[in-house]
């Protein structure tokens, strides 16, 4: 009876924990929760061209192209190579070859995330757009001042610039009308060239996040999430890993905000997008950027969506892959826009100015205020403070194990001293003989025993079983974070794989707790007992090992914190 009555006691102490830290854990992470996009745009045209008023765009191959590779200085210790593509005056110049003005447009080059070596980057693009009579460069990135950690956007834009400078300087190229090209990241970079630079004549903006890095990267988690078709609430992870104020561990750049530049930058400007990129907020984007510099008197600007393009303009796949064929007309529209975009500031666009296509979707919504408001939604704030506490639990759940030996070698030496201390009272008693020696031994020896250092009858087990679920639990989490962060970036996760593992967390989770509560009952009813009955031994005797529990126990409740940030108390 008394059994069954613990057992019930148990599961409600385990109930009240779960539902305790099921509430501690809407405090202890982030509010913020994705949210379906309302986002639309109306096309103009399906006809994605371009041209100026009273112009006509020369096409894709009306020039032959010379190549070379130069060396650009950076500073007086770094060099970067540098792909100048220029295309060749026509030895007998006709209708469908004319003769190359005497000063042409250019186009600079600026790559996306974690591409270095222009050898591997636009060769195609460039080579397209330099056969339309438009100059180009693509000149490497500076990789030596290039980390996951830190990234300087301003100090990269004015490294692009003495490349710029270059092709500015370049024989028969117009200085006033060399442009910028730009994917993904580089149009973090590009608006800062175009807002100190006047006589920078255009930007394309291909595949532009517009918002902050931080902004961009929850964006596209949750996006990529839907796309995976992983339900709710599986993909919560994605505000408790994009919240957090990255601290002195980085990135730094997370909340970069290229708004100041886009509202300075004064030439025409064209955005592209593609309607199967999952990473961009591919309507609210352009509609920001686009509104943000007509209110600055800039509206010079155009979008352009193709069909079936991913993030780097290209179809067939979702997934980066230089190999894919290029969308249709996507080089023909961009040299057009290279072409016409200086006479566009005197004579106007003759084609519309927003045309696709394919019409964009955009399945998730941009949580614009998480650089302000957002960061550190919760107690946990941080990523230092989340790793100490998450890696934390685990070393001192380690460290307790570790310390074991200590303790029995500690305990040895105690029992030791009790038996020397209980035979040194026994010969000093009146009544020792043979057998009255051994019997008052034996009773000096039953009260000190009570005063052991240790652990009483069944506490030791429940300390193993509850540190072992936690553990175990932890590392399988743990496990589930990294599978997932990589896994969905690089669309490869299953999503079915990915809702069973989370649900046999939770699972795990909520056994954990069960052992959490089966552990702090029999503790405080061993302690009740005690205090009852002195005759009966405390849950925890003995300083080293009242120590050692205290350790045990933070270990335990930073795994248990970590079960709340990461919302495996759902209810």
């Amino acid at each position: 009876m008394r059994k069954k009555k613990s057992v019930w006691i148990t599961l409600a102490v385990a109930i009240i924990l779960f539902v305790v830290f099921s509430l501690l854990g809407r405090v202890i992470a982030p509010s913020w929760v994705p949210e379906d996009s309302q986002a639309s745009v109306t096309l103009d045209s399906t006809d994605t061209s371009i041209a100026a008023n009273g112009s006509t765009p020369l096409p894709i191959g009306t020039y032959d192209v010379k190549e070379e590779t130069i060396t650009v200085k950076l500073t007086d210790d770094v060099y970067i190579n540098a792909i100048v593509r220029t295309p060749v005056a026509p030895t007998h110049p006709d209708a469908e070859h004319p003769r190359l003005p005497a000063q042409i447009p250019g186009c600079m080059f600026i790559t996306g995330a974690g591409l270095a070596k222009a050898t591997d980057v636009y060769g195609d693009i460039a080579w397209d757009m330099a056969s339309t009579g438009v100059a180009t460069v693509v000149p490497d990135k500076r990789m030596d001042t290039y980390t996951w950690q830190k990234r300087d956007y301003v100090g990269m834009a004015h490294d692009y610039e003495k490349t710029l400078d270059v092709l500015e300087s370049w024989s028969h190229v117009d200085p006033n009308g060399v442009g910028l090209y730009a994917e993904s990241e580089g149009t973090w970079i590009t608006p800062i060239i175009a807002s100190e630079r006047s006589e920078v004549a255009f930007s394309i903006l291909v595949s532009a996040p517009v918002f902050t890095p931080r902004e961009q990267i929850t964006y596209a988690m949750d996006d990529y999430f839907r796309v995976l078709n992983v339900p709710y609430p599986t993909n919560q992870i994605t505000s408790r890993v994009t919240t957090l104020d990255m601290g002195s561990i980085g990135p730094d750049y997370a909340d970069f905000d290229v708004s100041p530049y886009l509202a300075k930058q004064t030439q025409p400007t064209l955005f592209v997008y593609g309607t199967n990129d999952l990473s961009m907020p591919t309507i609210e984007a352009p509609q920001t950027a686009r509104k943000l510099m007509a209110d600055n008197g800039n509206s010079n600007t155009q979008v352009r969506y193709y069909k079936g393009a991913n993030h780097q303009m290209r179809v067939g796949d979702a997934k980066a892959n230089k190999d894919l064929p290029l969308a249709d007309n996507f080089s023909r529209d961009i040299s057009c826009f290279a072409q016409n975009a200086k006479a566009s500031t005197t004579k106007g666009w003759e084609t519309p100015r927003v045309a696709g296509d394919g019409q964009p979707w955009q399945a998730s919504a941009v949580h614009t205020d998480l650089s302000s408001n957002g960061i550190g939604g919760g107690l946990i704030h941080s990523v230092p403070r989340l790793a100490v506490m998450q890696i934390g639990g685990l070393l001192l759940l380690i460290l307790s194990v570790l310390l074991i030996p200590v303790l029995h070698a500690a305990r040895r030496r105690h029992i030791r001293r009790e038996n020397a201390m209980a035979q040194l009272a026994a010969n000093a008693s009146p009544d020792s003989v043979t057998t009255g020696n051994i019997i008052v031994k034996y009773d000096v020896m039953s009260k000190e025993a009570r005063k052991r250092p240790g652990f009483a009858k069944g506490m030791a087990q429940r300390l193993w079983a509850c540190s072992s679920a936690t553990f175990a639990t932890t590392l399988v989490w743990l496990g589930y974070i990294v599978y997932t962060v990589l896994g969905v970036f690089k669309l490869t996760a299953n999503s079915t794989l990915m809702v069973v593992w989370q649900n046999g967390a939770r699972v795990l989770v909520a056994i954990c707790t069960i052992m959490l509560a089966n552990l702090l009952v029999h503790w405080v009813g061993t302690d009740i007992k005690h205090r009852q009955n002195p005759f009966e031994r405390p849950a925890v005797a003995g300083r080293g090992h009242i120590l050692w529990i205290c350790v045990y126990m933070l270990g335990i409740i930073l795994c248990f914190v970590m079960f709340m940030y990461w919302d495996l108390f759902l209810i």
